[in-house]
């Protein structure tokens, strides 16, 4: 991981590289300002995620810079995710036009935080990794930096276009008592992608990705007084009892994931007038476990598969009035294969292999959008609803839990002209999580405290959520500087009759 100061440096420099590469088109702030923040891209943003896409991305060339604050105070958490986070980021982000067949596109940033009162997880990337984490029962707050670089470039001739990314992010994880948290990820993708313009407006498009995921890391005591147990969790409670234990000084693992993902679409006139994509992932991330006489062991395969479809048609109805329509389908099926070993001779010997864990989660959701453009303003509103149902199970022994939800929100986002030189924008939201159906059928281990946590952890997942948040965001362009702006956020989430509550500020300038 590199240091503070180091990180700033890389980011300063990505920034400038991205920058001098084209000055920023002559356009008004306003005018600059819908191109940048244009919802309507927002709603279709999967177009993009193919790098040949980026050059329909922009019709002008766009920069910012911005530092933020931010901070997260729930009442209401699971505790493998903590009660909140506290810190500080430097973002930077950069689109450039070199000529009508050329667009150069990066980011950058660099996030300083802290995670509190973390439990039952000694692991980053919880979503990425569960079942298979490290647990124990103290846990405490996590000091986390992370950092991220992107860059990718596209091109078109004549009826081709061909575009390729590559990105980077890690991140390092530590907490300074016991049990004391050493904790280091990495993650390496690129992608490239090709399209075709084969009769007058429609074209279709292909993509491939590849990734390298690693995790590192280790749970050490320093005291060797009153150590907790620390467990290798299996799923829904259930843990490794070989590599599990207390009186242990260090415990040491390493996840390993190799991932894939293809893609194709159809469009018409890049995507304005319809569009229609299908993508499709693998992953496998192999765990292995630091034994005897210092060798690691595997201990688990996540094996991970992704289905996502998604189709959109918009209508013009005038110069002004613009409407869409959006369905997206995705599918997540994940299963964990998991090793047994022998332990009644001096080296571990494996005696299994076996599929022990499922998870399914299936989404569909129905969005719809319409924008008003006029001369000094812009209005955009977005609803939608959302079906997902969640599916998790274990064999050996037998244990389940099922979660249907409804999702229903919107969103708006107005913004107006106050001055020829100043913009304000207005960005409301609303989302409601209702629980149609919360099953489960647990296995209750012997440990009365992992009892307690797998229950809290069922109801909050059976909780319905509500929540309201508002962005708003001033844009002020002064003479012979760039476009300087301070973005405020506030999001109250209401649930089990609680609230849990977030804000963040930033600052920064756009060109």
């Amino acid at each position: 991981m590199l240091k503070t100061l180091k990180i700033f440096q890389i980011i300063l420099i990505s920034f400038c590289a991205l920058s001098i590469v084209k000055a920023q088109d002559s356009l008004s702030l306003f005018q600059n300002f819908k191109n940048q923040y244009d919802t309507e891209r927002v709603f279709k943003q999967q177009i993009y995620y193919n790098p040949a896409n980026m050059l329909d991305y922009s019709f002008s060339s766009f920069s910012q810079l911005n530092v933020s604050s931010f901070s997260q105070k729930d009442k209401v958490y699971r505790q493998q995710k903590g009660s909140g986070e506290k810190g500080f980021g430097v973002y930077t982000n950069s689109f450039q036009k070199l000529n009508n067949q050329k667009v150069l596109w990066g980011s950058a940033s660099y996030e300083n935080l802290k995670v509190n009162h973390v439990k039952w997880n000694e692991n980053l990337d919880f979503d990425r990794v569960a079942p298979y984490i490290t647990s124990d029962s103290v846990g405490g707050n996590i000091d986390i930096e992370r950092y991220q670089f992107l860059g990718g470039y596209a091109q078109k001739n004549d009826r081709f276009s061909l575009g390729a990314e590559v990105g980077y992010k890690a991140q390092l994880g530590s907490r300074s008592r016991d049990p004391r948290l050493e904790n280091t990820t990495s993650e390496l993708k690129a992608k490239i992608g090709l399209g075709y313009n084969f009769y007058k407006n429609i074209s279709v498009d292909a993509f491939v990705e590849g990734e390298k995921y690693q995790q590192n890391s280790t749970t050490r005591f320093v005291s060797q007084l009153g150590q907790p147990a620390v467990y290798q969790m299996t799923g829904l409670g259930i843990y490794n009892n070989l590599f599990s234990g207390g009186g242990t000084s260090s415990f040491n693992s390493v996840n390993e994931e190799y991932s894939y993902k293809v893609g194709g679409k159809i469009t018409n006139k890049g995507g304005k007038d319809f569009y229609l994509l299908v993508q499709y992932g693998k992953a496998n991330m192999k765990r292995s476990f630091k034994g005897t006489a210092n060798r690691f062991y595997y201990s688990a395969d996540l094996n991970n598969d992704l289905l996502e479809i998604e189709g959109a048609k918009f209508f013009q109805l005038n110069d002004d009035h613009r409407i869409g329509i959006k369905a997206n389908y995705t599918s997540r099926k994940t299963e964990g294969v998991e090793y047994g070993y022998s332990n009644n001779t001096g080296l571990l010997q494996q005696i299994y292999k076996r599929l022990s864990y499922k998870r399914d989660e299936e989404m569909t959701t129905f969005s719809l959008f319409y924008s008003l453009n006029k001369e000094k303003f812009r209005l955009s509103f977005i609803p939608y609803y959302s079906f997902q149902e969640i599916t998790e199970r274990r064999v050996y022994p037998n244990s389940g839990q099922k979660f249907q939800y409804n999702n229903i929100g919107a969103s708006i986002d107005y913004v107006q002209q106050i001055a020829k030189n100043q913009t304000i924008s207005f960005q409301p939201f609303f989302d409601y999580k209702s629980v149609s159906s919360a099953k489960n059928a647990l296995s209750r281990p012997n440990e009365a405290s992992i009892n307690t946590w797998i229950l809290n952890d069922f109801n909050y997942l059976a909780s319905d959520i509500t929540t309201i948040g508002v962005n708003l965001r001033y844009d002020i362009k002064l003479e012979k500087l760039p476009a300087i702006f301070v973005n405020g956020n506030l999001i109250q989430s209401k649930i089990q009759s609680k609230n849990n509550n977030y804000s963040s500020l930033s600052v920064g300038i756009t060109f």
